[in-house]
Formats: C-alpha cells, structure tokens, sequence
C-alpha cells in the first residue's frame, strides 16, 4: 500500500513536470515568434534607412554637380544646388545615425561615412573658392588628384547596392574644354597683329568654344535625368520590398500562432487529462468505483495520447515553418555567382529530375527550340525552373495526359521564359496570392507548404527580373519568368 501510494503521487507530478515542461517549450516558441516579428520589423527599419541613405547619396551628388558646373562655367547660379546641399548633407546625415546603429553597423564604418562626407566636401569647397580667386589650375590640380573621386567610390560602397553617376565623362569634357578655352586665350594673345586676318578663325574657334559648352551642358543635364530615373526605379523597388516585408511579417505571424495555439490548447487538455487520473489514484482502493476508474483509464489510454500527439504534430508543423522561413532567407542573402548558361541543357537536366513522376502520370516535357544563352547564377535557374516544373507536374489534371512546355526568347537585355501546362489551372483571384508566403490555390490535396513560388518570385528579382502566371481555370497555366540575360552588366549598371 504504502508503495502504491508513492506510486500514485509519483505519476502526477510527472504528468504535470511534463505539462509543464511543454508550457515552457511553448513559451520559448512564443519568444522565437516575437524575436522572428522583431527581426521582421528590423528589416523593415533597415529598407527605410536605405532610402534615406540614398537620398544622403544625392544630396552628395548634387554637391559635386554643382562644383563641377561653377568650375566649367564660373557662373554663380551652378553653386545654388552646392549650398542646398551643403547645409542639407550633415542634417541628413545625424538623421540615419542612429538607424545605421540600430541595425548592427559598426561605429567604425559610421564615422569613416561622416570622414568621407566631410572630406568631400572639404574638397569641393577648395576648389570652388580657387576658382572664385581666379586660380583654375589649381582648381582643376586639386580634382586631378582623384582623391575625391575615391571618397566618392568608398562612400558608394558604404551605401549598399546604389548605384553613382559616373562622373568620368564628364570629368574629361571638363579638360578638354579647358584645353580647349587655354589655347584659344594663346591664339588671341599671340596673334593681336594678325587680328584682322585671323578674326574669321578666331570667331570660328569661339563658336566651336560654345558649342561644346552647350553639349556640356546637355550631358550634364542628361546625366542629372538619368539620376533622377535610377533614384525613382531604386525607390519604387524599395517601396515593393516594405510591402512585401509588412506581408510576410503579418503571414509569419499569423502562421506560427496557429501550431502554437494548439499546442496551448492541447496542453490545457493534457493537464485536465492528469487531474482526473491524479484524483482516481488519489481515492482509497475501495472507494475507486467503476465509472472513474472508466474515466481514468480513458484519460490515460486516450485523453492523454491523442493530445501528445496533437502537440507533437503542431510542434513538427511549427519546425517545418521555421525551416521553410530560413530557407527562402538563405536564398535571399546568398552571392550570386553569374556564368555562361545553355538554358536548354539546364531545363532537360531538371526534367531528367522528374522523370519517375513523368512516368508515373504519363506526362511529358516539351523543350522549344532556340532556348536562349544567358549568364547569371546556374543555382537560383535550377531552383526556379524546378520548383515550376514540379509544379505543373504535381497539379496535372488526371483526365487529360499532361503536356508541359517550355519556350523563351531575348529582348532588350531580358531573357523572358514561358512555362505552360494544361493542367487544372488557378482562379483569377489566386492569380497573384499564390506568390505569397505559405499561400495556395485551389483544393488543398497536394504536399506542400506553400513557399516554392514566393522563393521562385525572391530569386527572379534578385536575378533583375520578376515572375507573373496567367491561368485559365480548368485549361491550364503559364508561368512567365524573366532575368537579366547578362547577371554581370545588370550588376554593373546596379539592376540586378
């Protein structure tokens, strides 16, 4: 007696160190959860101080623009956009400090940005005062040095993934005008007797002065407009990402909550489960009567196992979620590595992948003709078109024989490829749903998770391109992806 007495204190506080042992797993889940919203909302901080570190970027521009034009032209009006600017810059700049902090940049790299920033303008405000004294050699001495050309370009890789306007023609333009300006002063100076001789030349040279100018002007003007349209483009793809961060935020949230409200639940279950046995073992032997000795041994036979199973299945779920979020996380931090690419063979060795599931549901890939050759990053292709390839062979319509076709061409520097299937096709609603983050279309009689099109969409747009489907419910569907044809230049020019 007295052994199962021990016995049957003994069992309680076990179910219960276990219950509690799950509350405490279930506290640590929700701790990963608020940690995965902070992190989501840290991204979220750093995309904005991105934008406000590229306008940062261009008000430094627009400083040495404006240098550039008051030292061409001399003419005070080109130094209103430089005295914007100048009392502009360091405002700004106090503005993303903290940011910068908040988001893991050292204090080391901050103050070399603010050493830069004040370097650069301690050069522009030199040459300008020489050209105002009258000294252009030195003026022009001063920029050949090329040490403002150097903080400019560390300071474009301090600011992630923008893009400067290049300033090397310009820069050349500029001395070959005052080459040109020089030798015109030396021609009038020496040639004053020959004056009335030379003045047809002399009046020649003076338009050919001015016309240079004028094209001057225009390519500056040309390049203050294609800054313009590059600051646009980076701001309408920033603005793109804090939507799609906000999106996923709120489905991750929302996602993970799920298993975890489960597991509370179950856990609730699991602990009445355990009082209505504690109170069975609790009673003396002869008053244990049929009906709670029932009831007992179905909270241990039954009450007890289907929730461990519950909360195992809900924990597993939530793994999986995880697992899945690191994933296209991955994907979305990885260096990309650009090569040449046959698309042709890259598509077939991904079909040859699928060949057991082609048999199986006797389908086929068809592979047009004159599939482009491109260089960009061989493993984020081969994860896009396997993951639409599998795709349209997992949602194939069982009374038609499956026919996937794959067909693509180039245009104006854009490799655009066509994934078709007549399988059981995607609502018009869904159309763009299905690119979200563990979202799906249709009945739900399919594996997945509902990620492989939102990773298929991340690495389209890290490649300098985008995925779009159209669909006809019943008749089938066509996936279209396009990429920067050359990763490289697209890189160069800051599109990829």
């Amino acid at each position: 007696m007295t052994g199962r007495s021990a016995f049957s204190r003994a069992v309680p506080l076990l179910l219960f160190a276990g219950a509690f042992l799950l509350l405490g797993l279930v506290l640590v889940s929700l701790r990963f959860a608020s940690q995965t919203e902070r992190s989501s909302r840290e991204a979220l901080e750093a995309a904005r101080l991105n934008n406000r570190a590229l306008l940062l970027l261009t008000l430094v521009q627009d400083a040495e623009t404006s240098q550039r034009g008051y030292l061409l032209t001399g003419e005070e009006k080109y130094l209103a956009p430089f005295k914007r600017a100048e009392s502009l810059i360091h405002v700004q700049f106090q503005s993303i400090t903290g940011d910068m902090a908040k988001i893991g940049i050292s204090a080391i790299t901050v103050d070399r940005l603010k050493r830069l920033i004040d370097d650069k303008l301690a050069e522009m405000q030199s040459t300008i005062a020489m050209k105002a004294a009258g000294r252009d050699g030195d003026a022009i001495a001063v920029i050949q040095t090329d040490a403002g050309q150097r903080a400019m370009d560390e300071i474009r890789q301090i600011m992630t993934r923008i893009e400067a306007v290049t300033g090397d023609i310009a820069f050349q333009r500029a001395a070959a005008l005052a080459d040109a300006t020089r030798w015109l002063m030396i021609s009038i100076a020496g040639g004053a007797a020959l004056l009335l001789v030379l003045v047809g030349g002399a009046m020649r040279l003076v338009a050919v002065h001015a016309g240079q100018l004028d094209a001057a002007r225009r390519a500056l003007a040309e390049q203050n407009e294609m800054l313009e349209v590059r600051i646009r483009e980076r701001t309408q793809f920033l603005e793109r990402a804090n939507r799609e961060l906000q999106s996923y935020s709120y489905i991750v949230g929302h996602d993970l909550r799920a298993p975890l409200i489960n597991i509370m639940g179950f856990t609730a279950e699991l602990e009445r489960a355990a009082a209505v046995f504690a109170a069975y073992m609790e009673k003396p032997f002869e008053a244990r009567d049929e009906p709670s000795e029932k009831a007992a041994r179905e909270a241990v036979d039954v009450d007890i196992p289907e929730a461990l199973g519950f909360i195992r299945s809900s924990m597993k779920r939530m793994d999986d979620l995880i697992n899945e979020i690191l994933k296209l996380a991955r994907a979305g931090t990885r260096q990309l590595n650009a090569e040449p690419i046959n698309l042709a063979d890259l598509v077939s060795e991904t079909a040859v992948n699928l060949q057991h599931r082609l048999a199986e549901i006797g389908a086929s890939i068809v592979i047009a003709e004159g599939l482009p050759y491109v260089v960009s990053d061989r493993l984020a292709l081969q994860q896009i078109f396997g993951n639409l390839l599998d795709n349209a062979v997992k949602y194939a319509d069982p009374a038609r024989s499956a026919i996937i076709r794959v067909s693509g061409k180039i245009a104006r520097g854009h490799a655009t490829i066509d994934v078709s299937d007549n399988g059981r096709g995607i609502a018009e609603r869904d159309l763009e749903r299905i690119f979200e983050l563990f979202r799906r279309s249709g009945p739900q009689d399919r594996q997945g998770e509902g990620i492989g099109l939102a990773h298929v969409r991340a690495l389209a747009r890290r490649l300098g391109g985008d995925v779009a489907a159209q669909s006809v419910l019943g008749q089938g569907t066509t996936f279209t992806v396009s990429f920067a044809a050359n990763l490289r230049f697209a890189k160069d020019r800051g599109e990829g």
